[in-house]
């Protein structure tokens, strides 16, 4: 099996790694996982990392099969950018 180093994070060394989700897009279908504003990010990730999670994902726009939940590709990246710098002034965790 392939192995991929993260920071101190191994992926593939065959122990499964925790991944928590920051949704930082509003058009979301599930309004309870929606993360918006750099405050609320910061204490999420936080919470993530002291709740056990080795990595954070960022989603910047809704996969929803319904409905207009498409955004520039500008949006989205403006929405991942801002989390990642709310983020990394609280932790150095993982981010994908």
């Amino acid at each position: 099996m392939r192995k991929v180093k993260i920071r101190n994070l191994e992926i593939g060394n065959g122990k499964p790694a925790i991944m928590g989700i920051i949704n930082a897009s509003p058009e979301s279908f599930y309004k309870e996982s929606i993360t918006i504003g750099r405050k609320i990010i910061s204490e999420m990730a936080i919470k993530m990392e002291q709740n056990g999670a080795d990595l954070i994902d960022i989603g910047g726009m809704s996969t929803a099969p319904y409905g207009n939940t498409l955004v520039s590709t500008s949006k989205e990246l403006e929405r991942v950018r801002n989390s990642i710098m709310a983020i990394k002034d609280v932790s150095n965790i993982p981010l994908s």
